[in-house]
């Protein structure tokens, strides 16, 4: 991919990572690429550098709120999840590049080394290299590496379009169909979270932001009122509790268009937030708005 094309005059680039790895031993799991090589992690940002300047989350929202001038072609670097990469991989270039960069933190994911829905799903079918199961809307059956993959592909898919289907419900009902232990937490380091001494290491480094991504990573916009704020708060009140982190900064989890809605960026104000990029594809105009501002996935 071309990341650096991405970069202009007149544009704020932010660009978003999930994971950084020093190598990946699955057939089928990290075939989305959410966690890429140590060595392509440096190319990208050193390549980013050559045509454009770095800058921080931070220096967003005071470009936008105060009118501090942003340097020429901008672009800012992000992380969402919490992986533990983060720190051990990712974090040690950032600083050798001088690139600031911004976690965003599922705190239930911290608090339980928990794995997201989709994770827990990729983690079961690497085990089954053939099946056939039932799933809500129809028999579906994978036999070898590319079917496995066609089959992930069709979950995301669907459940990250339809707010009706509960993803760790369905994660369970794989694992369970496949006859795979009920898998909420792994020790693979494609699965490994920060723990908060980690999340409090990352927020002490002058060059990082931490801010949040939910508690349980769920859809927010897929909440009742009640839910919505349980979500919110909890996160919140847990990465200022356990890492001293009570700053302006969040992004959606999942983050499409159908993820978020005026009464989420409500909630989110409420409690402080003040700028929360979303995961849609783009880049940014100067007055872009900071609860819709895009993002380019790097994979």
């Amino acid at each position: 991919m071309n990341y650096p094309s991405r970069i202009s005059d007149n544009h704020l680039a932010i660009f978003l990572f999930h994971g950084v790895t020093l190598s990946v031993d699955c057939a089928v799991r990290n075939y989305t690429r959410k966690h890429i090589e140590r060595d392509y992690f440096v190319t990208v940002l050193r390549r980013l550098k050559q045509v454009g300047t770095p800058v921080s989350m931070n220096d967003i929202l005071t470009h936008r709120e105060l009118g501090i001038p942003l340097p020429p072609r901008p672009f800012a670097v992000t992380f969402d999840d919490g992986f533990r990469n983060n720190l051990s991989v990712a974090a040690p270039v950032l600083v050798d590049e001088h690139v600031p960069a911004t976690f965003y933190i599922s705190t239930d994911f911290v608090e339980r080394n928990r794995m997201s829905w989709i994770d827990r799903i990729e983690f079961a079918v690497e085990q089954c290299v053939c099946a056939e199961l039932q799933l809500p809307w129809g028999q579906r059956q994978f036999r070898g590496d590319e079917e496995r993959r066609v089959f992930l592909n069709e979950i995301r898919q669907i459940v990250k379009n339809d707010l009706m289907i509960d993803g760790e419900q369905l994660a369970t009902d794989i694992q369970a169909q496949l006859g795979v232990a009920i898998t909420y937490s792994s020790s693979h380091p494609l699965d490994q979270k920060l723990d908060w001494s980690e999340v409090r290491t990352l927020a002490a480094e002058p060059l990082f932001t931490v801010g949040g991504h939910g508690h349980s990573h769920v859809i927010l916009d897929s909440l009742g009122t009640q839910d919505l704020e349980y979500e919110i708060e909890t996160g919140m009140r847990l990465l200022k509790e356990k890492a001293a982190v009570h700053g302006p900064h969040y992004s959606y989890p999942e983050g499409m268009p159908n993820c978020y809605s005026a009464r989420v960026i409500e909630a989110l104000k409420r409690r402080g937030v003040r700028c929360c990029p979303s995961a849609v594809d783009g880049v940014n105009d100067s007055t872009a708005d900071l609860f819709h501002l895009k993002r380019v996935m790097v994979v």
